[in-house]
């Protein structure tokens, strides 16, 4: 019993720890992220999230994100529905993977030390997506 105690007190510290500033992060990872409470409607507290800025704009201290959401009544136009089969899992995350939105109207700039553990990464075609979401949204053609 200890030992199992022991080993899944390890797993959450691990799984709640910030993540490696070195570790380089890609168009497509989702990690949870702390979101920092701000007034109005934006969305707070730890949330799955997409990282959506290039790889070369990662190894600054601050990364664009989406956040996700399980509700897929969110979905349309510039909103990605997400389907389980495109979320590729990490092999540390302990949470369940599930159809997901894509909430590009909530796309922001957080800083790494948000960033908590990765729960895997989107597929190419997923990927696409959000950014023709955030094309909408922001209105690129």
């Amino acid at each position: 019993m200890h030992t199992f105690l022991t080993r899944r007190c390890k797993i959450w510290l691990q799984w709640t720890m910030p993540i490696d500033r070195t570790i380089p992060l890609d168009p497509g990872d989702i990690y949870w992220v702390k979101l920092p409470h701000r007034p109005g409607s934006e969305q707070s507290g730890s949330r799955p999230c997409i990282v959506m800025s290039r790889r070369s704009v990662n190894v600054q201290n601050t990364v664009v994100i989406v956040p996700l959401t399980t509700n897929t009544d969110r979905a349309n136009a510039y909103n990605i529905l997400i389907p389980q089969a495109e979320i590729i899992k990490d092999v540390t995350c302990p949470s369940q993977i599930q159809t997901s939105v894509a909430r590009c109207e909530h796309v922001r700039v957080v800083d790494r030390q948000y960033f908590e553990a990765k729960i895997g990464k989107l597929s190419q075609n997923a990927v696409l997506g959000v950014q023709l979401g955030l094309a909408y949204i922001f209105d690129i053609r």
